[in-house]
């Protein structure tokens, strides 16, 4: 048996942290990503060939690597919860509920849950108590640069005033599912919070066929059109590892063919 779990880079993100794991959580907004693939057989947690830690047999294969800004720990929650029980709400809450204990994700788990390719969470929580909706995107690509690594429980103290404040900016100006708002909002949140640098900056306002782009903890996120989405990835190339993908609806399921 096989799951397939979209991976998740918000753009921007309003923290809240409530009475419970299953309260807290963030609104914001974000895009879901290519599929990492995960077989459960076996014993163990592996990611990408690495022994994660022992229990369930899950064996993950994904195009993006952890500790980035990939919500890679969401995607390992999820099926470590899902091999145990079973594709249902319970496991997505427990898998936000490892996620808020440990600092590494508030609000992935939920979009991840409701898919689609831009995910709006406006209620903060798990799924089942938090609220996201999914929309679709333009026919468009995403290329994505791995610029560094970053521990989210780290950045998430370190800047949570900074997070209150353009967060809280960036999800009043949100407007429903309107792609581009996004985008804009997410780069004005990746730049004001110092996750964008201006030389960066500076750099992909002159790509030809640049859409959009922001900067997620350590995850370069470059929006453009199908023509110029290859000029686009080997003009990054120099900055880290860089991995296309097309945008469109994406959502959790389970595939019995191997």
């Amino acid at each position: 048996m096989r799951l397939k779990i979209p991976h998740h880079v918000t753009g921007f993100w309003l923290p809240h942290y409530g009475g419970s794991p299953l309260e807290t959580g963030s609104v914001g907004a974000g895009l879901l990503l290519d599929y990492a693939e995960v077989y459960l057989s076996g014993a163990g947690v592996r990611y990408n060939g690495e022994l994660l830690e022992a229990g369930p047999g899950v064996d993950i294969k994904s195009p993006y690597p952890l500790g980035y800004g990939y919500a890679g720990s969401a995607v390992v929650n999820i099926a470590k919860h899902v091999a145990v029980l079973g594709l249902g709400l319970e496991a997505f809450q427990r898998a936000h509920i490892a996620e808020v204990e440990a600092g590494t994700g508030l609000g992935d788990v939920l979009a991840i849950y409701t898919g689609g390719c831009l995910v709006v969470r406006t209620s903060p929580g798990a799924p089942g108590v938090g609220k996201a909706y999914g929309y679709d995107c333009p026919r468009l690509f995403v290329a994505t640069v791995d610029l560094r690594r970053a521990e989210t429980a780290t950045m998430l103290k370190s800047l949570r005033l900074q997070l209150e404040i353009e967060g809280r900016r960036a999800v009043e100006a949100m407007i429903d599912g309107d792609f581009q708002t996004f985008l804009e909002l997410a780069r004005r949140f990746s730049r004001a919070v110092g996750f964008l640098t201006p030389q960066l900056e500076e750099e992909l306002r002159r790509l030809a066929g640049v859409s959009g782009f922001y900067v997620k903890k350590g995850v370069l996120v470059v929006v453009a059109e199908r023509d110029h989405v290859t000029d686009v990835a080997e003009t990054l190339r120099r900055y880290g590892a860089v991995h296309i993908a097309e945008l469109k609806w994406r959502a959790v399921y389970l595939s019995w063919s191997y």
